[in-house]
Protein backbone atom coordinates (compact mmCIF):
# COMPACT_ATOMS: atom_id res chain seq x y z
CA UNK A 1 0.00 0.00 0.00
CA UNK A 2 1.12 3.56 -0.66
CA UNK A 3 2.44 5.81 1.72
CA UNK A 4 -0.01 8.44 2.98
CA UNK A 5 2.52 11.05 1.85
CA UNK A 6 1.75 9.63 -1.86
CA UNK A 7 -2.00 9.59 -1.48
CA UNK A 8 -1.53 13.14 -0.80
CA UNK A 9 0.20 14.08 -3.62
CA UNK A 10 -3.29 12.63 -5.62
CA UNK A 11 -4.77 15.36 -7.29
CA UNK A 12 -8.97 15.18 -7.20
CA UNK A 13 -10.46 17.43 -9.82
CA UNK A 14 -14.12 17.92 -9.66
CA UNK A 15 -15.30 17.88 -13.35
CA UNK A 16 -18.46 17.21 -15.21
CA UNK A 17 -18.85 14.99 -17.91
CA UNK A 18 -19.22 18.16 -20.11
CA UNK A 19 -15.51 19.06 -18.96
CA UNK A 20 -14.44 15.83 -19.32
CA UNK A 21 -15.47 15.15 -22.76
CA UNK A 22 -13.73 18.24 -23.89
CA UNK A 23 -10.47 16.43 -23.43
CA UNK A 24 -11.16 13.77 -25.12
CA UNK A 25 -12.90 15.20 -28.69
CA UNK A 26 -11.35 17.31 -30.70
CA UNK A 27 -13.41 20.23 -31.73
CA UNK A 28 -14.18 20.66 -34.64
CA UNK A 29 -14.59 17.24 -35.25
CA UNK A 30 -12.26 16.07 -38.12
CA UNK A 31 -13.79 16.11 -42.35
CA UNK A 32 -14.03 13.48 -44.69
CA UNK A 33 -12.89 14.56 -48.18
CA UNK A 34 -15.38 12.19 -48.80
CA UNK A 35 -13.76 8.94 -49.25
CA UNK A 36 -11.39 8.49 -46.41
CA UNK A 37 -12.77 7.19 -43.08
CA UNK A 38 -12.37 10.48 -40.54
CA UNK A 39 -14.92 8.91 -37.83
CA UNK A 40 -13.64 9.69 -34.39
CA UNK A 41 -13.34 6.60 -32.24
CA UNK A 42 -13.72 6.58 -28.29
CA UNK A 43 -13.98 3.63 -25.88
CA UNK A 44 -15.33 4.69 -22.77
CA UNK A 45 -15.73 1.34 -19.82
CA UNK A 46 -17.99 2.27 -16.74
CA UNK A 47 -17.27 -0.75 -14.13
CA UNK A 48 -19.31 -0.97 -10.82
CA UNK A 49 -21.54 -3.31 -8.53
CA UNK A 50 -24.93 -3.92 -9.99
CA UNK A 51 -27.56 -0.60 -8.88
CA UNK A 52 -24.76 1.36 -8.83
CA UNK A 53 -26.04 3.54 -12.14
CA UNK A 54 -24.22 2.68 -14.76
CA UNK A 55 -27.06 2.98 -17.09
CA UNK A 56 -27.72 6.46 -15.68
CA UNK A 57 -24.17 7.33 -16.26
CA UNK A 58 -23.93 6.10 -20.05
CA UNK A 59 -27.45 8.18 -20.89
CA UNK A 60 -25.70 10.92 -18.97
CA UNK A 61 -22.68 10.98 -21.51
CA UNK A 62 -25.18 10.80 -24.40
CA UNK A 63 -27.18 13.59 -22.79
CA UNK A 64 -23.88 15.43 -22.98
CA UNK A 65 -23.20 14.39 -26.48
CA UNK A 66 -26.90 16.05 -27.14
CA UNK A 67 -25.93 19.14 -25.54
CA UNK A 68 -22.56 19.30 -27.84
CA UNK A 69 -23.82 18.65 -31.12
CA UNK A 70 -27.80 18.75 -30.54
CA UNK A 71 -30.19 16.24 -29.52
CA UNK A 72 -31.24 15.64 -33.39
CA UNK A 73 -27.26 14.78 -34.39
CA UNK A 74 -27.09 12.57 -31.46
CA UNK A 75 -28.38 8.77 -31.69
CA UNK A 76 -27.70 5.96 -28.96
CA UNK A 77 -28.51 2.29 -28.42
CA UNK A 78 -28.29 0.07 -25.75
CA UNK A 79 -28.43 -3.71 -24.90
CA UNK A 80 -28.49 -5.69 -22.18
CA UNK A 81 -25.86 -8.73 -22.21
CA UNK A 82 -26.85 -9.14 -25.78
CA UNK A 83 -23.48 -8.25 -27.85
CA UNK A 84 -25.02 -9.25 -31.74
CA UNK A 85 -28.29 -7.31 -31.05
CA UNK A 86 -26.27 -4.09 -30.72
CA UNK A 87 -24.87 -4.02 -34.01
CA UNK A 88 -27.72 -5.75 -36.09
CA UNK A 89 -29.97 -2.86 -35.06
CA UNK A 90 -27.20 0.07 -36.56
CA UNK A 91 -29.26 -0.30 -40.09
CA UNK A 92 -32.59 0.32 -38.60
CA UNK A 93 -30.99 3.19 -37.49
CA UNK A 94 -29.40 4.88 -40.09
CA UNK A 95 -32.47 3.66 -42.53
CA UNK A 96 -34.48 6.15 -40.69
CA UNK A 97 -32.64 9.12 -41.24
CA UNK A 98 -31.83 10.58 -44.64
CA UNK A 99 -28.17 11.25 -43.20
CA UNK A 100 -25.93 9.96 -40.19
CA UNK A 101 -25.84 11.37 -37.35
CA UNK A 102 -23.53 13.52 -36.32
CA UNK A 103 -22.47 11.15 -32.86
CA UNK A 104 -23.71 7.48 -32.33
CA UNK A 105 -23.36 5.93 -28.91
CA UNK A 106 -23.26 2.42 -28.53
CA UNK A 107 -23.91 0.92 -24.55
CA UNK A 108 -23.39 -2.82 -24.21
CA UNK A 109 -24.93 -2.94 -20.62
CA UNK A 110 -23.03 -5.68 -18.88
CA UNK A 111 -20.65 -6.43 -21.27
CA UNK A 112 -19.37 -9.40 -19.13
CA UNK A 113 -22.16 -11.62 -19.35
CA UNK A 114 -22.59 -10.56 -22.89
CA UNK A 115 -19.01 -12.15 -24.00
CA UNK A 116 -19.63 -15.30 -22.06
CA UNK A 117 -23.04 -15.70 -24.20
CA UNK A 118 -21.08 -15.67 -27.55
CA UNK A 119 -20.55 -19.54 -27.58
CA UNK A 120 -20.13 -21.51 -30.65
CA UNK A 121 -19.04 -20.94 -33.94
CA UNK A 122 -20.29 -18.85 -37.01
CA UNK A 123 -19.33 -19.55 -40.92
CA UNK A 124 -17.69 -16.21 -42.56
CA UNK A 125 -16.21 -16.11 -46.04
CA UNK A 126 -12.27 -15.47 -46.45
CA UNK A 127 -10.20 -13.34 -48.25
CA UNK A 128 -10.41 -15.92 -51.11
CA UNK A 129 -14.61 -16.59 -51.08
CA UNK A 130 -14.51 -20.13 -49.44
CA UNK A 131 -16.28 -20.67 -46.13
CA UNK A 132 -14.18 -20.68 -43.06
CA UNK A 133 -15.60 -21.12 -39.04
CA UNK A 134 -14.56 -18.49 -36.91
CA UNK A 135 -15.76 -18.09 -32.98
CA UNK A 136 -18.81 -16.46 -32.15
CA UNK A 137 -17.22 -14.42 -29.79
CA UNK A 138 -14.19 -12.81 -31.53
CA UNK A 139 -16.49 -12.68 -34.58
CA UNK A 140 -18.35 -9.94 -32.43
CA UNK A 141 -15.49 -8.50 -30.93
CA UNK A 142 -14.49 -7.39 -34.02
CA UNK A 143 -17.29 -5.57 -34.62
CA UNK A 144 -16.82 -3.92 -31.30
CA UNK A 145 -13.06 -2.70 -32.31
CA UNK A 146 -14.05 -2.05 -35.76
CA UNK A 147 -17.05 -0.54 -35.51
CA UNK A 148 -15.26 2.51 -37.48
CA UNK A 149 -15.33 0.50 -40.65
CA UNK A 150 -18.54 -0.86 -39.56
CA UNK A 151 -20.26 2.53 -39.78
CA UNK A 152 -18.46 3.14 -42.82
CA UNK A 153 -19.95 0.80 -44.50
CA UNK A 154 -23.39 2.22 -43.84
CA UNK A 155 -22.51 5.41 -45.46
CA UNK A 156 -20.96 7.42 -42.30
CA UNK A 157 -17.74 9.08 -43.35
CA UNK A 158 -17.39 11.64 -40.49
CA UNK A 159 -18.81 12.17 -36.77
CA UNK A 160 -17.76 10.38 -33.57
CA UNK A 161 -18.66 7.07 -32.62
CA UNK A 162 -18.89 6.76 -28.89
CA UNK A 163 -18.73 2.96 -27.39
CA UNK A 164 -19.90 2.12 -23.96
CA UNK A 165 -18.95 -0.86 -22.15
CA UNK A 166 -20.55 -1.55 -18.68
CA UNK A 167 -18.72 -4.02 -16.55
CA UNK A 168 -19.89 -5.80 -13.51
CA UNK A 169 -16.73 -7.31 -13.40
CA UNK A 170 -13.67 -5.85 -14.34
CA UNK A 171 -11.53 -9.36 -14.53
CA UNK A 172 -14.18 -10.52 -17.17
CA UNK A 173 -13.38 -8.04 -20.04
CA UNK A 174 -11.34 -8.90 -22.60
CA UNK A 175 -8.25 -7.42 -22.32
CA UNK A 176 -8.28 -5.27 -25.75
CA UNK A 177 -10.79 -3.43 -24.47
CA UNK A 178 -8.98 -2.46 -20.84
CA UNK A 179 -6.07 -1.38 -23.03
CA UNK A 180 -7.86 0.31 -25.33
CA UNK A 181 -9.99 2.31 -23.29
CA UNK A 182 -9.99 6.14 -23.58
CA UNK A 183 -12.24 6.61 -19.89
CA UNK A 184 -12.15 4.31 -17.45
CA UNK A 185 -15.30 5.52 -14.73
CA UNK A 186 -15.35 3.69 -11.58
CA UNK A 187 -18.20 3.51 -8.75
CA UNK A 188 -16.39 0.69 -7.09
CA UNK A 189 -12.88 -0.67 -7.30
CA UNK A 190 -13.92 -3.90 -6.35
CA UNK A 191 -13.22 -5.31 -2.72
CA UNK A 192 -8.94 -5.71 -1.82
CA UNK A 193 -7.63 -8.77 -2.79
CA UNK A 194 -10.32 -9.78 -5.35
CA UNK A 195 -9.87 -10.28 -8.95
CA UNK A 196 -11.20 -7.07 -10.17
CA UNK A 197 -9.42 -4.88 -7.52
CA UNK A 198 -6.14 -6.49 -8.56
CA UNK A 199 -6.90 -5.80 -12.55
CA UNK A 200 -8.27 -2.12 -11.95
CA UNK A 201 -5.04 -1.66 -9.82
CA UNK A 202 -2.69 -2.84 -12.48
CA UNK A 203 -4.61 -0.59 -14.79
CA UNK A 204 -4.73 2.37 -12.74
CA UNK A 205 -1.15 1.89 -10.78
CA UNK A 206 -0.88 1.33 -6.46
CA UNK A 207 -1.15 5.02 -5.74
CA UNK A 208 -4.25 6.39 -8.11
CA UNK A 209 -6.14 2.89 -7.22
CA UNK A 210 -5.63 3.61 -3.22
CA UNK A 211 -6.58 7.43 -3.93
CA UNK A 212 -9.63 6.26 -5.30
CA UNK A 213 -10.55 3.73 -2.40
CA UNK A 214 -9.91 6.69 -0.46
CA UNK A 215 -12.88 8.55 -1.88
CA UNK A 216 -15.24 5.88 -2.10
CA UNK A 217 -14.61 5.44 1.90
CA UNK A 218 -15.36 9.47 2.45
CA UNK A 219 -18.34 9.02 0.65
CA UNK A 220 -19.42 5.98 2.50
CA UNK A 221 -19.51 8.95 5.74
CA UNK A 222 -20.81 11.47 3.96
CA UNK A 223 -23.71 10.97 0.75
CA UNK A 224 -23.00 14.19 -0.44
CA UNK A 225 -19.64 13.16 -1.73
CA UNK A 226 -20.95 10.07 -3.31
CA UNK A 227 -19.58 10.06 -7.00
CA UNK A 228 -18.30 8.74 -9.75
CA UNK A 229 -14.33 8.52 -10.18
CA UNK A 230 -12.57 8.88 -13.79
CA UNK A 231 -9.38 8.08 -14.94
CA UNK A 232 -8.26 9.55 -18.41
CA UNK A 233 -6.25 6.62 -19.72
CA UNK A 234 -4.38 7.99 -22.73
CA UNK A 235 -4.29 11.45 -22.57
CA UNK A 236 -2.63 11.47 -19.39
CA UNK A 237 -3.17 9.94 -15.62
CA UNK A 238 -5.54 11.58 -13.26
CA UNK A 239 -8.52 11.30 -11.20
CA UNK A 240 -11.42 13.09 -11.10
CA UNK A 241 -14.64 13.54 -9.23
CA UNK A 242 -17.76 13.25 -11.38
CA UNK A 243 -20.58 14.44 -9.64
CA UNK A 244 -23.65 12.23 -9.54
CA UNK A 245 -25.09 13.20 -13.12
CA UNK A 246 -28.75 14.96 -13.17
CA UNK A 247 -30.47 13.09 -16.06
CA UNK A 248 -33.59 14.60 -18.34
CA UNK A 249 -37.08 12.89 -18.07
CA UNK A 250 -36.96 12.21 -21.86
CA UNK A 251 -33.84 8.96 -22.43
CA UNK A 252 -32.03 9.36 -25.52
CA UNK A 253 -30.78 5.68 -25.18
CA UNK A 254 -32.99 3.48 -26.95
CA UNK A 255 -33.11 -0.68 -25.47
CA UNK A 256 -32.43 -2.95 -28.52
CA UNK A 257 -31.76 -6.75 -28.98
CA UNK A 258 -33.17 -9.02 -26.60
CA UNK A 259 -35.39 -8.14 -23.73
CA UNK A 260 -34.25 -11.27 -21.86
CA UNK A 261 -32.58 -9.78 -19.47
CA UNK A 262 -33.46 -6.21 -20.17
CA UNK A 263 -34.02 -3.53 -17.63
CA UNK A 264 -37.08 -1.56 -19.01
CA UNK A 265 -35.92 2.65 -19.62
CA UNK A 266 -38.68 4.87 -18.43
CA UNK A 267 -38.70 7.14 -21.78
CA UNK A 268 -40.30 3.93 -23.66
CA UNK A 269 -43.27 4.33 -21.92
CA UNK A 270 -43.95 7.61 -23.26
CA UNK A 271 -42.16 6.99 -26.78
CA UNK A 272 -43.76 7.50 -29.59
CA UNK A 273 -45.56 4.44 -30.89
CA UNK A 274 -43.37 3.92 -34.22
CA UNK A 275 -39.96 4.41 -32.41
CA UNK A 276 -39.82 1.08 -30.73
CA UNK A 277 -39.87 -0.75 -33.81
CA UNK A 278 -35.83 -0.87 -33.43
CA UNK A 279 -36.92 -4.34 -31.76
CA UNK A 280 -40.05 -6.29 -32.46
CA UNK A 281 -42.78 -6.95 -29.85
CA UNK A 282 -45.15 -10.01 -29.18
CA UNK A 283 -48.09 -8.13 -28.36
CA UNK A 284 -49.49 -8.54 -31.38
CA UNK A 285 -49.29 -12.15 -31.22
CA UNK A 286 -50.97 -12.95 -28.56
CA UNK A 287 -53.64 -10.59 -29.06
CA UNK A 288 -54.41 -12.46 -32.06
CA UNK A 289 -54.55 -15.51 -30.01
CA UNK A 290 -56.93 -13.92 -27.59
CA UNK A 291 -59.30 -12.22 -30.11
CA UNK A 292 -60.01 -16.01 -31.64
CA UNK A 293 -61.98 -17.09 -29.16
CA UNK A 294 -64.28 -13.95 -29.43
CA UNK A 295 -64.78 -14.58 -33.10
CA UNK A 296 -65.39 -18.19 -33.94
CA UNK A 297 -69.12 -18.18 -31.90
CA UNK A 298 -70.04 -15.05 -34.23
CA UNK A 299 -69.55 -17.14 -37.21
CA UNK A 300 -71.46 -20.21 -35.95
CA UNK A 301 -74.48 -17.39 -35.02
CA UNK A 302 -74.28 -15.88 -38.52
CA UNK A 303 -76.44 -18.81 -39.82
CA UNK A 304 -79.10 -17.89 -37.48
CA UNK A 305 -79.44 -14.87 -38.18
CA UNK A 306 -80.17 -15.15 -41.56
CA UNK A 307 -83.10 -17.91 -41.07
CA UNK A 308 -84.55 -15.17 -38.41
CA UNK A 309 -84.45 -12.52 -41.34
CA UNK A 310 -86.76 -15.03 -43.17
CA UNK A 311 -89.07 -15.59 -40.90
CA UNK A 312 -90.06 -12.03 -40.64
CA UNK A 313 -90.85 -11.65 -44.66
CA UNK A 314 -93.98 -13.75 -43.49
CA UNK A 315 -95.97 -11.50 -41.44
CA UNK A 316 -95.28 -8.66 -43.32
CA UNK A 317 -96.87 -10.49 -46.51
CA UNK A 318 -99.81 -11.40 -44.71
CA UNK A 319 -100.61 -7.95 -43.22
CA UNK A 320 -100.13 -6.87 -47.18
CA UNK A 321 -102.22 -9.54 -48.21
CA UNK A 322 -105.12 -8.41 -45.64
CA UNK A 323 -105.14 -4.49 -46.46
CA UNK A 324 -105.46 -5.78 -50.28
CA UNK A 325 -108.51 -7.67 -49.32
CA UNK A 326 -110.13 -5.15 -47.21
CA UNK A 327 -109.61 -2.13 -49.97
CA UNK A 328 -111.18 -4.91 -52.87
CA UNK A 329 -114.56 -5.06 -50.24
CA UNK A 330 -114.81 -1.71 -49.52
CA UNK A 331 -114.64 -0.58 -53.10
CA UNK A 332 -117.07 -3.81 -53.95
CA UNK A 333 -119.57 -3.08 -51.42
CA UNK A 334 -119.30 -0.15 -49.24
CA UNK A 335 -118.62 2.29 -51.94
CA UNK A 336 -121.57 1.68 -54.09
CA UNK A 337 -124.18 2.60 -50.85
CA UNK A 338 -122.11 5.90 -50.58
CA UNK A 339 -122.94 6.58 -54.27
Amino acid sequence: MPSQDSLAKVTFYKLDLDTILDGLIPDPLPESGGKDNAIHHLNIIIFGKPNTGKTTLAESIAQALARRYGQRNVKALRATRDLPGLFQNIDKLFGRFRKPPKAILLFADDMTKALRKLSGTVEVKSSSGQLEKMRRLDYWLDKWYDIRGELFKRGMRQGLVVMVAGLHRFYGGDVDLRADADLLLVRSTGTPGTFDANKVEKMLGPVVYYAMRQHEVDALRDRKELAWTAFVAKTGSGVFRVPRPSVSTKWLMRNVGSSENSQELAVEADAPKSEPMLHKSTEPKKSQVEERPAVQPKQHLQPRQHRSKRGHHLPIAIAAASIVIIAFLVWKYVWPLLR
